[in-house]
């Protein structure tokens, strides 16, 4: 997904190339949001005149059109009070298997891609992938999974597997865990490995500390360690309110990171 600016050039690339690494059908869906009184300040103070979005939206599918040249891309377009936005972002991610964004950076109004990738989450169903700049699509072959024994961790397991190449390496993150009567069991890790092995992965569990870093830092920093080539994570374990107000790894992340995020809820 993408805004009607015109920083996205390289994920826009990147995003034709995810699709015909994967011989997969791509749509790009131009998120256009019209001014309202609760984003005046993140959006366009003061309030544009509605043709300007227009004339946006016109100027985005044609540079996607330039892009992406003769490949089969469909390109829609959800114009709409910012709330409608992310409503029907995620009516229309229902539809799709995996929703593709940029870093933050690359979008001219990084609120809006923020909740729209919040929305998604958390009614979708579907997994939301963040790329970093320059990203190269290859075979999985080894890649990295936040274990905390939650549902979400568990929804990131399986969409992280999906991407998966047959017996690739699997290292299991569990980050600064105990052993309990539920969820880790009295060996944090073990279980999940043990799962992981029965399908024909190679999985090895690995002990992370957040000691000078965040959590979300250190869990990136050992990923990217270790060599692996994606990072997947259960999402919003807290309740958002508590991750807006006292931070969490969702939301430290969803800026992006060096390498490829999987987001599941």
């Amino acid at each position: 997904m993408v805004d009607t600016g015109d920083k996205d050039e390289q994920f826009l690339c990147d995003a034709l190339a995810f699709a015909e690494f994967y011989n997969a059908s791509l749509s790009f869906v131009v998120l256009s949001a019209l001014p309202s009184a609760d984003y005046a300040l993140t959006i366009a103070p003061p309030y544009a005149f509605l043709h300007d979005y227009t004339e946006a939206v016109e100027a985005k599918q044609e540079r996607i059109a330039k892009l992406a040249g003769a490949s089969n891309v469909e390109v829609r377009t959800i114009s709409d009070r910012p709330a409608v936005i992310f409503t029907k972002a995620a009516v229309s991610a229902r539809y799709a298997d995996l929703v593709l964004f940029g870093p933050a950076d690359d979008y001219d109004y990084p609120p809006i891609r923020r909740e729209t990738i919040e929305s998604i989450l958390f009614a979708s169903g579907r997994p939301v992938l963040i790329v970093p700049n320059g990203h190269k699509p290859r075979a999985i072959e080894h890649l990295a999974i936040g274990w905390n024994a939650t549902r979400e961790s568990t929804h990131a397991l399986r969409a992280a597997t999906a991407f998966a190449a047959p017996g690739a390496k699997i290292d299991v993150l569990v980050l600064d865990a105990k052993p309990t009567t539920k969820g880790h069991g009295t060996e944090p890790g073990a279980d999940i490995a043990r799962h992981l092995a029965r399908h024909g992965f190679a999985s090895t569990v690995i002990p992370a500390y957040a000691d000078e870093l965040s959590d979300a830092d250190t869990l990136v920093k050992v990923a990217r360690e270790r060599g692996a080539a994606l990072l997947s994570l259960g999402a919003y374990g807290h309740s958002r309110l508590r991750e807006m107000i006292l931070g969490g790894v969702t939301r430290d992340l969803l800026v992006g990171a060096p390498l490829p995020l999987l987001f599941s809820h």
